[in-house]
């Protein structure tokens, strides 16, 4: 069997949170070398697309090659409610190549992309989408605690064999942990609080990751 994996992620030096988006990247991989090690008999497809390989005029090219079959895409960066944004350019729209996406699983670090792009994005065949309806906030220094958070869901949803509903609750629990956290700043825990009140789920929140496996 094989899995299908693309990460889009800001590294630009314009994008303010390039920082986290490279941790962000780079935990996804190591999530899924781990799940790889587990699953000795599984091919591990993986491809990674940063701010100099990728941008709205190469994309269709670039992700020929995998929107085949069914397939697994992360996305870490900015957004807006009908773009997602790389090196401030509208690298995914709703306008232009949305369709690119037809058999992918997208799970968000980035925000308002919840909203029009998701919806067009479903509803031309995109099996699901975990994102967020309004801004994505990450506390400035707490870039780690974040990573965390997020990477929570890729763990359920891997390790776990959750599916995409139940992994969900499981990133709404670790975003919880740090509401609760009486030792972080009462402005850091509302940032928390907002991203966890603005998560939504689009298509089949039924999915799990062997639904993505081919053959």
């Amino acid at each position: 069997m094989k899995l299908y994996v693309v990460i889009l992620a800001d590294d630009s030096a314009y994008c303010s949170i390039s920082d986290l988006c490279l941790m962000l990247k780079n935990s996804a991989y190591r999530l899924l070398e781990q799940y790889k090690n587990v699953h000795p008999d599984m091919d591990l497809n993986y491809q990674e697309f940063l701010s100099d390989s990728i941008n709205k005029q190469n994309l269709s090219e670039k992700m020929a090659s995998v929107n085949i079959d069914r397939f697994l895409c992360f996305w870490y960066g900015h957004g807006k409610r009908d773009s997602f944004q790389i090196d401030r350019e509208d690298v995914v729209t709703t306008t232009d190549n949305h369709y690119v996406f037809s058999n992918a699983f997208i799970y968000t670090f980035s925000c308002l992309n919840g909203n029009e792009l998701a919806d067009i994005l479903i509803a031309n065949k995109v099996k699901a989408f975990v994102g967020y309806t309004e801004f994505a906030n990450c506390p400035y220094g707490m870039d780690d605690v974040t990573c965390n958070i997020v990477m929570s869901f890729v763990s359920s949803f891997l390790f776990k064999g959750k599916s995409i509903k139940n992994a969900v609750d499981d990133l709404k629990a670790s975003y919880e942990e740090a509401i609760y956290n009486s030792e972080l700043d009462p402005i850091q825990r509302s940032e928390y609080q907002k991203n966890r009140d603005s998560i939504v789920i689009k298509g089949d929140g039924n999915l799990t990751i062997n639904d993505l496996l081919v053959a």
